[in-house]
């Protein structure tokens, strides 16, 4: 298997985070418009057994990766500064730590390697609002707006408007030949990601094509970070730090219109859970079937793994 980076450019503003699973999901009906409901059906059948992967990060502002829970900087102990400045900033240090996602890719590759000190100044916002915004209702079964006499027909959605110029980095772990996987990927990319695709939003440009090696040596790890959301395999360590996320899925594309088109709610450990293992693989978690009334979905819940050396605080 295979790490790749792409980067890439929002078109307009999307309506869905960037996360793996979503993106996979993106990923496998631009696969079956490429290669048919047969290969899409082998494929998804070799990655719940193992012998094919195409594990996707969440997205990521360019240049960063995700912030390692439950790692504390050795250069802001405040406890034990005695000048008043540097107590301040120290303080100050520790307050955006508690709210942060991301840090540089410098400061990454340091942490990676059990250098924790002074990596505060490497934290990174979200570069994206998150705004409501108001819809109209659209019949289910006639595909038109209706006036609802007995209540109102507008609904408010989450949307998200990344800051002008602002690229992202998404990791794809995959077995498949690179020329296939970039010609699904450029498709996946041009259609959207997410809800509202048939109104551009979630449409995104590919601007770089990397492949990633870099990232998987750090010298003597013990344990490794989570670059997507994912659902622990039975298997997987349970030694570590993580914050859970509750996802309450939706089918995509015709199946959106089946009479229960909804998934049943699952929890997953968010992006940047690290976990204690001595021997490092390059993805945990596991597929996940029986979510839907429509036969054959799966969600794939699954990580790509960075190793580290880990120091939780």
């Amino acid at each position: 298997m295979v790490l790749y980076r792409a980067v890439i450019q929002p078109v307009m503003s999307f309506a869905s985070p960037l996360q793996g699973d979503t993106l996979f999901g993106a990923f496998c009906w631009s696969y079956r418009y490429c290669y048919g409901e047969e290969e899409l059906t082998k494929l998804l059948g070799a990655v719940k057994t193992g012998t094919q992967q195409v594990v996707f990060s969440n997205a990521f502002p360019e240049g960063t990766l995700p912030l390692p829970l439950g790692i504390r900087d050795t250069a802001a102990d405040f406890e034990w500064i005695e000048a008043k400045e540097e107590r301040k900033r120290a303080y100050e240090n520790h307050k955006k730590l508690k709210s942060a996602k991301y840090v540089t890719r410098e400061w990454f590759r340091k942490i990676q390697k059990g250098d924790y000190a002074g990596f505060s100044a490497g934290l990174c916002d979200e570069r994206v609002i998150e705004r409501s915004v108001v819809h109209n209702m659209v019949s289910r079964q006639e595909g038109i707006v209706r006036k609802i006499e007995e209540g109102g027909s507008l609904y408010e959605g989450d949307e998200f408007f990344p800051e002008k110029g602002c690229r992202y980095d998404v990791y794809i772990l995959s077995s498949l030949p690179e020329d296939q996987l970039r010609t699904v990927l450029d498709m996946m990319f041009l259609l959207g990601i997410g809800k509202d695709k048939s109104t551009g939003k979630g449409a995104f440009e590919v601007e770089g094509w990397y492949e990633e090696r870099e990232l998987l040596t750090c010298g003597r790890s013990n344990g490794f970070v989570a670059l997507s959301n994912f659902i622990p395999a039975q298997s997987d360590p349970t030694e570590g730090r993580y914050k859970t996320l509750v996802k309450y899925g939706k089918l995509d594309r015709e199946y959106a219109m089946s009479e229960i088109p909804f998934k049943k709610p699952m929890i997953f450990l968010q992006a940047g859970a690290v976990f204690m293992d001595q021997q490092v693989k390059l993805h945990y978690g596991r597929c996940v079937s029986g979510i839907s009334a429509v036969e054959g979905v799966i969600t794939n819940a699954q990580t790509i793994a960075v190793p580290l050396q880990i120091k939780l605080g």
